[in-house]
């Protein structure tokens, strides 16, 4: 192929190693698409039984059990687990499959482009010769692929890699309803911790309120009710205001050392196995919400400045 795959309006090839959950959603998603003219080529699984479900799954393509079956394709998704992209990116480029003008890009949220291997007769300073890397993280949970093809539109999906490539994967994610946004390649790391607080460490914060109130001694039942509630409100005020200044209330809000000073004791002196992680926790959460609540300026500094002292003292107690 003498021009770049991703600057043809003709037809394009794309084939995926790793068509698990993710994987085969996006396939199917590229193949049902009417934007771009884009035809599922291969599925290189480590068993051929799941490549060929996936195959089914995605309506297109031809599945493969290994590497030496692969042909060349103008575009390729690794959708390996994080740990097995570069592994299998640098299979693939010394396959010598890939050609000037082609396009490798994966899913991570972690990783970037940067860990996608080139053929070695490539390089970067030779960009209209060598293939082009890019990465995009589709916001979005690919447990149930068949609900995931319904439900994909409107996915927030961070883009970052080679220009002509992020361009490229910018119109191909678009044209499956997706919302891309650019990401700097050095701060992909950084966002993709940020989503995980907001996700996974979410879903933590609220398993150790349930494991506080369960040593309170409040029945399992009680607990949903408490809760669900107060984290729906939560939760909508916040999306509502997108400002934390407008949405944050309780003790450090107002100021009132004296109670977190007696939540802290509370915490201390409970003699469950987990105390110790809810007392990091909360004096790490606690310090982030006195900036915020500086930012209010409802509680004067000093009591601010004492409830800093406490969390601080706390988190010391707990190392």
């Amino acid at each position: 192929m003498n021009n770049s795959a991703v600057s043809s309006s003709g037809s394009l090839t794309l084939s995926c190693i790793g068509g698990g959950r993710l994987g085969s959603t996006l396939c199917r998603l590229f193949a049902e698409q009417q934007t771009l003219d884009i035809a599922i080529g291969q599925l290189l699984n480590r068993h051929l039984e799941s490549a060929s479900h996936a195959v089914r799954f995605i309506g297109q393509g031809e599945a493969v059990a290994t590497m030496n079956q692969l042909k060349p394709a103008d575009l390729w998704l690794i959708a390996t687990p994080d740990d097995k992209i570069e592994t299998v990116s640098r299979a693939l480029a010394e396959t010598m499959l890939l050609r000037p003008g082609d396009m490798v890009f994966h899913c991570s949220g972690s990783l970037n482009s940067e860990v996608l291997s080139l053929p070695q007769d490539q390089s970067q300073s030779a960009a209209e010769k060598a293939c082009l890397r890019a990465s995009v993280h589709p916001i979005h949970s690919f447990a149930d692929p068949a609900k995931s093809v319904s439900s994909f539109a409107g996915s927030s999906c961070a883009v970052e890699g080679e220009a002509a490539a992020s361009d490229y994967v910018t119109r191909l994610f678009s044209a499956i309803g997706g919302n891309c946004f650019a990401l700097r390649s050095d701060k992909k790391t950084l966002y993709h911790a940020a989503t995980v607080m907001a996700c996974n460490n979410l879903v933590a914060l609220l398993a150790s309120s349930k494991q506080m109130l369960a040593a309170a001694d409040i029945a399992a039942d009680q607990q949903d009710a408490i809760l669900n509630p107060l984290i729906r409100q939560t939760v909508d005020n916040y999306l509502h205001h997108s400002d934390a200044r407008a949405v944050l209330t309780g003790p450090i809000s107002r100021g009132d050392s004296d109670t977190v000073a007696a939540h802290l004791r509370a915490i201390a002196d409970s003699d469950q196995t987990q105390a110790a992680s809810w007392q990091s926790v909360y004096a790490a959460l606690g310090e982030v919400a006195v900036e915020i609540a500086r930012q209010q300026a409802y509680a004067s500094e000093d009591k601010l400045d004492n409830i800093t002292q406490l969390l601080a003292n706390s988190a010391n107690t707990s190392d």
